[in-house]
C-alpha cells in the first residue's frame, strides 16, 4: 500500500488524506465487534435493570416504581435467603478449594504411587452433570430410601438414617465435590512450574517443612488460589442444580431457587418478572465485583512467575510412611465424585424401581428403561435439540473467541481493552441471570428476532455463558506467540489473512479445538438457563432429565442420565487428548 501498511484485518495509515480514510476505515471493525457484544451481553442486562422499576415488571411497560424492591428486600424470608445463599456458597468454595488444594499437591509435588493416572483420571468428575451427581447422592444418602443409609442403618442397628443428604450440609458436600477438578486445573499449573531453587534455599537456610509452607509456597500460590477461590465461590453463589435438587424438596432456598420459582411457580400464578429482577440486582452487583476481583488476582498473578529460560525439575516432597493414606484419600474422592454416583446410576438404570443393590434384586435386572430411551420420541428429539445447541454454541464461541483475542491481543484495535471488558463480563452472570435476561429481550424484541422459544435462544444464552472462557483461552494463546512470526510473513509479501491461516492458525489450533470441545461438553450438561428458556419446542437433554426426576421417575432419570455420562465422558477425553497435542502446553504435560 502506497498510503499506509495493513496490520492483521485493519489498515493503518502513513500521512496525508489517505491517512485519515484509513484511519477511520480501521475503526470499523472495533465498532462492529463492540455493538455485537453490547447486544449479546449489556443489553439483556440494561433490561433487567429496567424492567426491575416498572410496574408491570416488564421493560417495555410504561411508569417507574420502587415497588418490587420494597416486596424483595422487605420480604421477612429475605434474610434467611441470603443466609443460606452464603452458607451454602461459601462452605462449597471451602470444601472444593481446600480439598482441591491437597488433591493438587499430592499430585504435582510429592511421590503419591499413582499420581500420572490420577493426574489423567482428574477431568473424569468434570463429566459428571451436577444434577447427576445430585441425583445418584440422594440415591445414597435419601433419609427415606437412600441405599447407603439403609445399609449403615441395618448394619448398626440404628433407629433412623444415619444422613441426610437433603440439607443444606449435604447440598455443600456434593457442589464441593463437583468443583474440586476446576480448582485443581487452577492449582496444578503453579504447582508444577515452581522453581525449586526457592525451596532449596529456605531449606539451606534451616527452614522446615511448616516455615517453608508458609514463608515461601503459600506466597507464591497465593494470586493462584485467590483467583480459584474467587471464581469457585462465583459458581457456588447463583448455581442451580444441586440447590434445586436437594434443596427446593426440603424447602431451602437459595438465590437461583428463588429465581425459578418467582417464574415458575409464583403465588399469583403468572411469572414475577419485576421481583426476580430485583432480587437479581443485588447478586449481579457483588458478583460483577467478585469478577472485577478476580481478573485482578490473575492479572497480580503475574508478580509471582517463577519460570525461566534455565530448565527446572520441580522438587517432589516424600510422603514416606504416609503414602498408602494419601493414596486411599484421593482414590476416595474419585470414588465419590465418580465411581460410587456411577454405578448407582447404572444400577439404578437397569431396575424396574429404584431399590439398593443386592444379590436378590439382580433378578429384577432389566433393560426396558434404555430401550424405552432410544425409543422415545421426547427423549429423541431432546437429544436432537442438545446436539445443535452444543454443536451451534461451540462454533459460535470458538470463532468469536478467535476474533476478539485477534482483535485485542494482536491488533489492538480502538478500544481494545473495552472489549476485552464486555466480553469478560458474562463470567459473573449465572445460566439463571443470563435465562431471565433473555426473556426479556426476546420478549420485547421478539417482532425483529423471533427465536424465543426455539433452541436458539438457548444458543445465544451459552454463547453468553462460555465466551469468558474462550476468550481467555484464546488470548493466552495469542500472548504467547511471538509478533516475529508474523512479521517475517508479512516481510515475505503474504497477506494477513494469509498470515491469519498460514501463520497463527496452525499454532493456536489446538486450543482453539480444546475450546470447541470443551464448550460443546459442558453445553450438553448445562441445565439452570435451559431450565429457565424451555418452551414447548425446545426441551434438550438436561431438561428433560429434570423433568424426569421432579416427576418421581429415578429409573428413567438413571437411563437418560447413563448415556450423557458416556457421550460427557468421551469428550472430555478427546478434550484432554487435544490439549495434551497442544506444542505452547507441552511443557505443562
Amino acid at each position: 500500500m502506497a498510503d499506509g501498511y495493513k496490520l492483521g484485518l485493519f489498515s493503518f495509515p502513513a500521512t496525508g488524506k489517505a491517512a485519515k480514510v484509513t484511519r477511520h476505515s480501521g475503526h470499523w471493525p472495533a465498532v462492529a465487534m463492540g455493538l455485537f457484544l453490547t447486544y449479546l451481553v449489556i443489553v439483556p442486562l440494561g433490561m433487567m435493570v429496567v424492567s426491575s422499576i416498572r410496574p408491570g415488571g416488564f421493560p417495555l411497560d410504561p411508569g417507574f416504581t420502587l415497588e418490587h424492591y420494597a416486596a424483595v428486600y422487605g420480604d421477612p424470608d429475605f434474610p434467611g435467603l441470603l443466609r443460606s445463599t452464603l452458607v451454602f456458597a461459601g462452605g462449597a468454595t471451602l470444601f472444593a478449594v481446600l480439598l482441591g488444594t491437597c488433591i493438587a499437591w499430592l499430585i504435582e509435588r510429592t511421590d503419591l504411587p499413582g499420581r500420572a493416572t490420577f493426574r489423567v483420571l482428574i477431568i473424569l468428575p468434570m463429566a459428571m452433570p451436577p444434577m447427576l451427581l445430585t441425583v445418584a447422592w440422594a440415591m445414597l444418602l435419601s433419609p427415606r430410601n437412600g441405599m447407603l443409609n439403609l445399609w449403615l442403618t441395618q448394619a448398626l442397628g440404628l433407629d433412623q438414617s444415619l444422613f441426610n443428604i437433603y440439607s443444606l450440609g449435604g447440598m455443600i458436600f456434593v457442589q464441593g465435590l463437583a468443583l474440586v477438578p476446576t480448582t485443581y486445573l487452577f492449582l496444578a499449573p503453579s504447582f508444577r512450574n515452581m522453581d525449586p531453587s526457592l525451596e532449596e534455599a529456605a531449606m539451606a537456610s534451616g527452614a522446615r517443612f511448616p516455615m517453608m509452607l508458609r514463608r515461601v509456597l503459600l506466597p507464591l500460590l497465593w494470586p493462584s488460589i485467590l483467583a480459584s477461590t474467587i471464581f469457585v465461590l462465583i459458581v457456588t453463589l447463583v448455581v442451580f442444580d444441586v440447590p434445586g435438587t436437594l434443596g427446593m424438596p426440603s424447602r431451602i432456598y437459595v438465590l437461583s431457587t428463588q429465581l425459578y420459582l418467582l417464574i415458575t411457580d409464583s403465588p399469583q400464578g403468572v411469572p414475577m418478572y419485576g421481583e426476580v429482577s430485583a432480587l437479581a440486582m443485588l447478586f449481579l452487583v457483588i458478583l460483577l465485583a467478585l469478577a472485577a476481583l478476580y481478573r485482578y488476582s490473575t492479572r497480580q498473578a503475574q508478580r509471582f512467575r517463577t519460570i525461566t529460560g534455565k530448565a527446572f525439575r520441580p522438587r517432589t516432597f516424600g510422603l514416606g510412611r504416609l503414602r498408602g493414606v494419601a493414596f486411599a484419600a484421593v482414590a476416595l474422592y474419585f470414588v465419590a465424585a465418580v465411581l460410587a454416583p456411577l454405578v448407582v446410576l447404572v444400577w439404578t438404570s437397569l431396575m424396574p424401581y429404584q431399590t439398593p443393590i443386592s444379590a436378590r434384586a439382580m433378578a429384577l435386572l432389566t433393560l426396558d428403561n434404555h430401550v424405552g430411551f432410544l425409543a422415545n420420541p421426547r427423549v429423541l428429539t431432546a437429544t436432537a435439540n442438545s446436539l445443535i445447541v452444543a454443536v451451534a454454541s461451540a462454533c459460535f464461541v470458538t470463532l468469536l473467541s478467535l476474533i476478539l483475542s485477534w482483535m485485542v491481543e494482536r491488533q489492538k484495535v480502538p478500544g481494545h481493552r473495552v472489549l476485552d471488558s464486555i466480553g469478560f463480563i458474562p463470567i459473573a452472570l449465572p445460566g439463571v441471570m443470563i435465562g431471565v435476561a433473555l426473556i426479556y429481550v426476546y420478549l420485547a424484541l421478539g417482532f425483529i428476532f423471533p427465536i424465543y422459544g426455539t433452541v436458539w435462544i438457548i444458543v445465544v444464552a451459552y454463547v453468553t455463558h462460555y465466551l469468558p472462557f474462550g476468550s481467555r483461552t484464546i488470548n493466552s494463546v495469542m500472548l504467547q506467540l511471538h509478533p516475529e512470526l508474523e512479521e517475517a510473513a508479512r516481510t515475505s509479501g503474504a497477506s494477513n489473512i494469509y498470515t491469519l491461516r498460514r501463520v497463527v492458525l496452525p499454532l493456536v489450533w489446538p486450543a482453539l479445538a480444546g475450546v470447541w470441545i470443551w464448550v460443546l461438553a459442558h453445553a450438553l450438561r448445562e441445565m439452570s438457563s435451559a431450565l429457565m428458556l424451555q418452551g414447548q419446542n425446545n426441551a434438550v437433554i438436561t431438561t428433560l432429565l429434570w423433568d424426569y426426576w421432579s416427576g418421581g421417575d429415578p429409573t428413567h432419570t438413571a437411563a437418560v442420565g447413563v448415556w450423557l455420562i458416556a457421550a460427557l465422558i468421551a469428550f472430555s477425553i478427546l478434550w484432554w487428548l487435544v490439549n495434551r497435542r497442544n506444542p505452547l502446553n507441552a511443557k505443562d504435560q
